[in-house]
């Protein structure tokens, strides 16, 4: 499984999680998972079945944060497409996210965020206003 056997440092080890892109790409999936997270408990908050769903959502995303993790430090995005990271030289320059594009990302996510939150702010105080529904008419006593 490892080919590469030689002795690593932790320092050593660190930059190449950098070099390898591994932070960002832990970061954005965090990020992309706690909304998606956020999402499902706002949107399945009538339904009783509401726990095991968002239980079974999260376990889904832990393992997919494992697998991501794992194919950002074994494989490459070169311009030809994806390489194993061992068919990559160490001095080929490979094509990063620019600030921008970055700082464009974390905007339309905290948009995201921003936007679920008032969703669960109005649908709760609508739900707390309306009264509950019984199938009876009741009329206000005069």
């Amino acid at each position: 499984m490892w080919q590469n056997t030689t002795q690593m440092d932790v320092k050593t080890f660190f930059r190449e999680l950098k070099r390898r892109n591994v932070y960002k790409v832990a970061a954005a999936y965090a990020v992309i998972a706690w909304l998606l997270i956020e999402a499902a408990s706002i949107l399945l908050s009538g339904h009783e079945e509401r726990t095991s769903a968002v239980r079974a959502l999260i376990a889904i995303l832990a393992f997919g944060f494992v697998l991501a993790l794992y194919i950002s430090w074994a494989f490459e995005a070169t311009p030809e497409g994806m390489k194993r990271t061992e068919n990559v030289p160490h001095n080929a320059v490979l094509p990063a996210w620019r600030r921008t594009k970055f700082a464009l990302f974390i905007i339309i996510v905290q948009l995201l965020a921003t936007d679920l939150l008032a969703f669960d702010l109005l649908w709760s105080r609508n739900k707390r206003s309306s009264p509950p529904r019984t199938g009876t008419l009741h009329l206000p006593v005069k």
